[in-house]
């Protein structure tokens, strides 16, 4: 079996001396070959050098690419993916160095479910040097206990930061639409799953989680991931999505709506300028995580998630023609 390793990379040079050996050390055994390619989407760092020089070291099993900047994921998956000479993708984020066993890990799952349309997501995890750092409260958001009795995932799990599946299966079935900068692999996963996908969760191919959000990026992000959850409502069931998030609606009852609509008045509560200065005078924005961190960036990234999910909604019910 021929596996390919697809990474969209942007800005990660820094991180490659830790990702690059243990992409080019992965376990295998004799009916098992990979692949690693490299997509730099518009990189301004030194990744066009570094890559170049892995690719020119080890011409057999690194590949390299670099396209104009996109702006998000979606578009270097598809020239990797295309590129691909493996029978099975597997997909993951560049900040993501893996287990040593994570390809052959993925591929005794797909010699043991050869179909099509079967596909598995594996497990990243925050190394122990990264758990003091307040930002690793967002890379434990990923619900693996809740993934290990369900027998058949969901579109919202195809976490591509560690997903395989048959190439030939994605392209007939869909590839990533490069007009979706963020949520792509929600997207792209209730496409694969409406034509047949069956996803399982695959705890044992690992890896681990590098990077950190830069705190003083914290609130864009949490924007644009808001803004681009309610878009994504348009291509995905709309109910599906306001139930994952919780966003406050009444088709789903006078008891949800009622109880999304207290937890987001007692949200707005605690969020406030008061609140936020007594944090920081407590060690909010020190670089050790605590629980005053937690609660802190929680409030930061809660309060940009629903302005960005909220503005958006205004923005298109204004532009339906809801003027005043």
């Amino acid at each position: 079996m021929h596996l390919s390793i697809v990474i969209p990379t942007f800005n990660r040079a820094d991180l490659y001396p830790q990702t690059i050996p243990a992409l080019s050390n992965q376990k295998t055994d004799p009916g098992i070959t990979y692949e690693v390619i490299f997509v730099a989407n518009g990189s301004t760092d030194a990744t066009d050098s570094v890559l170049k020089e892995v690719v020119g070291a080890d011409p057999e099993k690194f590949r390299y690419f670099w396209i104009e900047p996109t702006g998000g994921p979606s578009a270097p998956r598809n020239v990797g993916i295309r590129a691909a000479t493996g029978d099975v993708i597997i997909i993951l984020d560049d900040d993501v160095a893996p287990d040593p066993d994570l390809v052959m890990r993925h591929a005794e799952f797909h010699r043991q479910y050869p179909g099509e349309q079967h596909a598995a997501v594996g497990k990243v995890y925050v190394p122990a040097h990264l758990l003091d750092d307040p930002m690793s409260l967002f890379h434990e958001h990923y619900s693996y206990d809740r993934l290990r009795n369900v027998q058949r995932l969901t579109f919202f799990d195809f976490w591509t930061c560690n997903v395989s599946l048959k190439r030939q299966f994605m392209l007939d079935k869909g590839m990533f639409d490069e007009s979706v900068l963020w949520v792509e692999d929600v997207e792209v996963a209730h496409r694969l799953e409406t034509a047949g996908m069956h996803l399982h969760f695959l705890p044992a191919a690992k890896g681990q989680h590098l990077h950190q959000t830069n705190p003083a990026k914290l609130a864009a992000k949490a924007f644009a991931f808001g803004s681009w959850i309610y878009r994504i409502t348009g291509r995905v069931p709309a109910s599906m999505v306001k139930k994952r998030f919780g966003v406050v609606s009444l088709e789903f009852g006078p008891k949800w709506f009622l109880g999304r609509l207290a937890r987001l008045a007692g949200f707005f509560i605690l969020d406030n300028p008061v609140t936020r200065c007594v944090l920081r005078l407590l060690g909010a924005t020190r670089p050790r995580r605590s629980g005053i961190t937690d609660l802190y960036y929680g409030l930061v990234f809660n309060r940009a998630f629903l302005t960005g999910y909220y503005k958006t909604w205004f923005q298109d019910w204004r532009s339906a023609g809801h003027q005043e």
